[in-house]
């Protein structure tokens, strides 16, 4: 078994440690010292992991614009519904079936070449390409876009969620989120028959619920000891969600109508600021003490952009620079000298 260097320092601070209580002898810690160092993580002269995933990011972003930017060129719709005059629904379901054979051919090259992981999920990511357009087909062929169209969102997450879930595919899962996601702010658009507001909520408040949807499936799908990938990204988007809609609600407040939301000054909204602040804090606060990353880190990073977003809007032209900066770091200071202590604490 091979230790990071973090590890290896650990263990040899409780080799001292056992030695000054006489648990072990000066030679018995220099031996496992020594053992202890054959055991060391060598570190990598390149981070290729990281290269493969970026290159096929990348690949996966162009292959998606590149779909995009076919469906939106006119002649290339004429020509293909030229070569492949048929209906909608044949259209529709011959791709569902390259659909599938995409996902089996991911499925069975995961097995075969289980080490090359991005590329797999890129496979599995075409699969799911197929799957939007023999959706998109399918709604064309039942004439649902000038109707119930936002059933067809909640499908496609449905089907993306259950790839997910079965093969299982991490890619999917992430797509199943965000067409849910989707499908949350069509169907509320629907029902609210495309006004700007549903039940007296914008979007932003609108997606705050969504967030606090997302953390109840959190916690169903922990309940239920779902692989932990599926939960912890279900748990990162939940949160994002939630304190996006929080960021968002500081500078518009429950306001759709920007030429309206002008006319306000922007201190009618601080309650916002101050509840995102509050939830910022309490996220680094627990996250902190669960030993939570993920809460801890989103709460420094929106507790940072409200910071900063409430400096330009009230403080840009009237506090000094070097004023701002000062109170940001005895802040931060603050922050860290009890984040330390919490450590301490942990460590002990």
């Amino acid at each position: 078994m091979k230790l990071s260097q973090e590890e290896t320092e650990k263990i040899r601070l409780l080799l001292q440690q056992w030695e000054g209580e006489d648990l072990i002898s000066t030679t018995q810690r220099e031996l496992l010292v020594r053992e202890l160092a054959k055991k060391r993580k060598k570190s990598p002269s390149f981070d290729w992991k990281s290269l493969s995933f970026l290159s096929f990011f990348f690949a996966a972003i162009c292959i998606m614009l590149a779909t995009s930017l076919l469906l939106i060129d006119d002649w290339v719709e004429f020509i293909l519904d030229y070569v492949f005059d048929t209906s909608d629904w044949i259209k529709s379901m011959l791709l569902f079936l390259i659909a599938t054979g995409l996902y089996y051919w991911a499925l069975r090259r995961r097995k075969k070449y289980f080490r090359r992981a991005f590329s797999n999920e890129l496979l599995f990511l075409f699969g799911a390409i197929s799957v939007a357009f023999g959706i998109t087909y399918l709604g064309f062929s039942l004439d649902m876009y000038d109707g119930y169209f936002p059933i067809l969102i909640l499908v496609a997450s449905l089907i993306y969620g259950l790839v997910g879930i079965l093969l299982p595919s991490s890619i999917n899962w992430y797509l199943a989120l965000g067409t849910l996601a989707v499908w949350f702010g069509t169907e509320t658009a629907y029902r609210s028959n495309w006004e700007d507001y549903f039940f007296g909520m914008n979007y932003p408040l609108r997606y705050l619920l969504f967030g606090v949807l997302l953390l109840g499936m959190y916690s169903l799908l922990n309940t239920l000891k779902l692989s932990e990938k599926f939960v912890k990204s279900t748990y990162v988007v939940g949160l994002l969600s939630l304190f996006s809609s929080f960021w968002m609600l500081s500078i518009f407040g429950n306001y759709s109508d920007l030429e309206a939301w002008s006319q306000v000054a922007q201190h009618r909204f601080i309650y916002w600021a101050l509840l995102l602040a509050l939830a910022s804090g309490l996220a680094i606060w627990y996250g902190l003490r669960q030993q939570d990353r993920i809460l801890r880190d989103i709460g420094i990073v929106f507790l940072l952009l409200n910071i900063y977003t409430r400096y330009f809007e009230y403080f840009w032209d009237s506090l000094h620079k070097v004023i701002f900066f000062s109170i940001m770091a005895i802040s931060f200071w603050l922050i860290g000298r009890k984040s330390e202590n919490i450590w301490s604490l942990n460590e002990s």
